[in-house]
């Protein structure tokens, strides 16, 4: 009598690592899109609280606080009594935040009023230089706008390019 041998053979083992494969190379792809979209909301998210956390800031230090764009950084500043906005550090400037954004896919860009380098909050919150700063990755965008004398701002978000 035989002795039966119990286990899987060499061939059944390839046949299950190909079949995994093939589902991995499936799934690759929605899994990259999935982690996309996420690092977008994640720089949304942050977006959207530096604006706001400028505005409380402003009130808070009784200070001119402005919001820059340099490079794929978003920068935030206390530039003290000054009314407008250096994006730069010096003896009256003080940089307060920074955000990088180290995704390549992603692009910010910033518009302001009276073609000023920043948007600007003064002591009281309202808006100095009104404009937006907007993020996109060329799939959607993510927008934060100031509206000049009242300091509201209004976030917009859709499809296409800022």
């Amino acid at each position: 009598m035989g002795k039966k041998c119990k286990g899987f053979s060499i061939i059944e083992f390839f046949i299950v690592i190909g079949i995994l494969a093939i589902l991995a190379s499936i799934g690759f792809p929605s899994i990259k899109k999935l982690y996309r979209v996420y690092k977008f909301n994640q720089y949304a998210f942050e977006l959207e609280n530096v604006v706001k956390w400028a505005k409380i800031t402003a009130m808070e230090r009784s200070s001119d606080v402005s919001i820059c764009l340099n490079g794929n950084e978003i920068r935030v500043y206390d530039e003290g009594p000054l009314r407008n906005p250096s994006c730069s550090e010096s003896e009256n400037t003080k940089l307060l935040k920074v955000i990088k954004i180290t995704d390549t896919w992603i692009i910010p860009r910033i518009s302001v009023a009276l073609n000023k380098p920043g948007l600007m909050f003064d002591p009281r919150g309202l808006a100095i230089y009104s404009g937006s700063i907007c993020i996109t990755d060329g799939e959607r965008y993510f927008k934060a706008k100031l509206q000049s004398g009242r300091g509201a701002i209004k976030i917009e978000s859709g499809s296409g390019r800022c």
